[in-house]
């Protein structure tokens, strides 16, 4: 029994001093609270004249951290309406009240029924229907 205690109590010393001290080693999408990131899609001058021109879409997503905190391994995920992976990023930090812009100029393609999953870690995913 006391062999137990031991091996319970210093588990959970240790997942305490991960918590405390190395919160970037922590996977991305586990926490308890929904992650601090705000979204906003921008459709400015330039992407208008790509979609002119291409006739493709040329939406930016912009990701904020509104946090005063960084976060660490961001994980941002656009899903096409069947679930399917169309891209990925990922950051290993998203400094305190810092944008992360995805667009086309980075093959990013939002399409009408696309979702952009975001993760973080310390935090539960948030989800967007765009």
């Amino acid at each position: 029994m006391r062999l137990i205690s031991t091996v319970v109590g210093f588990l959970l010393a240790l997942t305490i001093a991960i918590l405390v001290f190395a919160p970037d080693r922590l996977p991305a999408g586990y926490g308890f609270t929904p992650a601090p990131v705000s979204l906003k899609v921008e459709d400015m001058l330039a992407e208008q004249i790509v979609e002119t021109l291409f006739g493709e879409d040329a939406k930016t997503l912009v990701l904020t951290n509104g946090s005063d905190k960084p976060l660490y391994n961001v994980v941002a995920t656009l899903r096409d309406k069947d679930g399917r992976i169309k891209k990925q990023t990922i950051r290993s930090i998203l400094p305190a009240a810092e944008t992360l812009r995805l667009g086309w100029v980075d093959g990013w393609k939002v399409e009408p029924g696309d979702q952009l999953e975001v993760k973080a870690s310390l935090y539960k995913p948030v989800e967007w229907a765009l």
